[in-house]
C-alpha cells in the first residue's frame, strides 16, 4: 500500500510529540540517564586510555576490569571534592536567599532614587510591578537546586557511566552480529556510526575541558577578590559554558549581584565583572575555536529556543544540557544526507 508523503510528515510529527511528552514525564529518570551518557563519553579516553595500557613493571595489558575500577575510583574522587566544595554553598545560600533578595530591592531603590534625585523620570510605581529583581535571584537558586538533587545521584550517575563503558567496547561487534544481513550491520553503516561517535566524544571532551579550565579560572579570580561562595560560581560558570553566546552571561549575573550585595564599594563587583568578560573572551574567541571542530556552532536563535525547549522538557537542568543535546542532533543529522541541510540551517554559517 502506497503512503503518500504528507502522511509520513504527520506521522513524524505525531510521533515527536509522543516522545516529547514521554521525555518529559519521566524527566527525573532521564536527566541522570543523559548526564550518564556524556560522563561516560567523557571518560571513555580514559577509560580506553588504561585498556590499552601495561601493568607497571610487566609485559601484561591491564585487563578490562581494573581499567574500569580505576576510571570509577578516579570519577567518584572529582564527584566527591564537587560535592564537598560546592554541596554546603549550595545549601547556605538556598537558605540566605531572602536576605540576598531583600538587600537588592533596597539597593535598587536607592539606585533608582538616586537617579530621581538627578532629574530623571523615573515613576515611582510599575517598575517593580513589572520586574521583581529578586526573580533573578530565584532562577539562580531554582537551577543550583536541580544541581544539588544531581549530586544527590553520584553514585547512580558514576555507576551507570561505567556500566556504558563496559558496553560501549563491544556494541560495534554485537550490532554487526545481530543483522549480518542489514545496513545496520555493514561496513558502511559502522564506519558512519564510528565517525559520528568520535566527533561527538572530540566535542563534549574539548567543551568539557575547555569549561573546566574556565570555571577553574573564575573561582581562583572570585575567591581572590573576596566574593562569597567562589567554588559554587566557578561551577556554574562551567556548566552554562556549554551554552554558547549567552551562557557566560547568564553565569556572570548572579556572582557580580552578590558581589554587589556584599560589598560597601563598587570595587568588587566591577573587578568580578571584568574577570569574567576576560575569562570568557579568551576562552569563547581565542582558546576554543582553535581546539574545537569546524561546523559544531549553532545559530544564536536555536540556542535560544533549545534553552526554552528543553527546559521545558527536563527542567531547570535541561537548560544546561540544551546545547550539548542540540549538538549531538546536529551532528547525526549532519551525517545522513537527507538531513544533512537541517544541520545546515540550525549552524551558525
Amino acid at each position: 500500500m502506497h503512503i503518500s508523503r504528507a502522511t509520513n510528515v504527520l506521522l513524524a510529527i505525531a510521533a515527536t510529540f509522543i516522545v516529547i511528552a514521554g521525555l518529559k514525564a519521566a524527566s527525573s529518570f532521564v536527566v541522570p540517564v543523559i548526564l550518564s551518557i556524556f560522563v561516560a563519553i567523557i571518560l571513555s579516553p580514559l577509560y580506553f586510555f588504561f585498556a590499552s595500557s601495561k601493568i607497571p613493571f610487566t609485559k601484561k595489558d591491564i585487563p578490562d576490569w581494573l581499567a574500569i575500577i580505576l576510571v570509577m575510583l578516579i570519577a567518584g574522587f572529582i564527584f566527591f571534592v564537587i560535592g564537598k566544595l560546592v554541596g554546603n554553598s549550595i545549601q547556605i545560600f538556598t537558605d540566605q536567599l531572602p536576605q540576598y533578595q531583600a538587600q537588592l530591592e533596597n539597593k535598587l531603590n536607592s539606585v533608582l532614587n538616586w537617579l530621581r534625585g538627578l532629574g530623571l523620570p523615573i515613576p515611582e510605581t510599575g517598575l517593580s510591578e513589572n520586574f521583581s529583581p529578586g526573580m533573578i535571584m530565584n532562577v539562580s537558586s531554582s537551577v543550583l537546586n536541580g544541581l544539588g538533587s544531581l549530586l544527590s545521584n553520584t553514585f547512580l550517575i558514576v555507576f551507570t557511566s561505567i556500566f556504558l563503558l563496559m558496553e560501549a567496547s563491544v556494541f560495534s561487534d554485537k550490532l554487526q552480529r545481530a543483522f549480518p544481513s542489514s545496513d545496520l550491520g555493514g561496513s558502511k553503516a559502522k564506519d558512519g556510526t564510528t565517525q559520528v561517535i568520535e566527533k561527538i566524544k572530540r566535542y563534549a571532551t574539548i567543551k568539557s575541558i575547555v569549561s573546566l579550565m574556565t570555571g577553574a579560572i573564575i573561582s581562583a579570580w572570585l575567591w581572590a577578590i573576596g566574593v562569597e561562595y567562589p567554588f559554587l560560581w566557578g561551577l556554574v560558570a562551567f556548566l552554562f559554558n556549554f551554552i554558547p553566546n549567552i551562557g557566560s552571561i547568564i553565569a556572570a549575573v548572579p556572582a557580580v549581584l552578590l558581589a554587589w550585595l556584599t560589598s560597601d564599594t563598587l570595587t568588587t563587583p566591577i573587578l568580578a565583572a571584568v574577570g569574567y568578560l576576560a575569562v570568557n573572551f579568551i576562552v569563547g574567541n581565542i582558546v576554543e575555536p582553535k581546539f574545537m571542530g569546524k561546523g559544531l556552532g549553532l545559530s544564536t536563535l536555536v540556542v535560544f529556543l533549545s534553552l526554552l525547549f528543553w527546559g521545558w522538557v527536563l527542567g531547570p537542568v535541561g537548560m544546561l544540557l540544551s546545547v550539548p543535546l542540540t549538538i549531538i542532533v546536529k551532528i547525526i543529522l549532519d551525517a545522513n544526507e537527507e538531513t544533512h541541510w537541517i544541520g545546515i540551517m540550525l549552524g551558525d554559517k
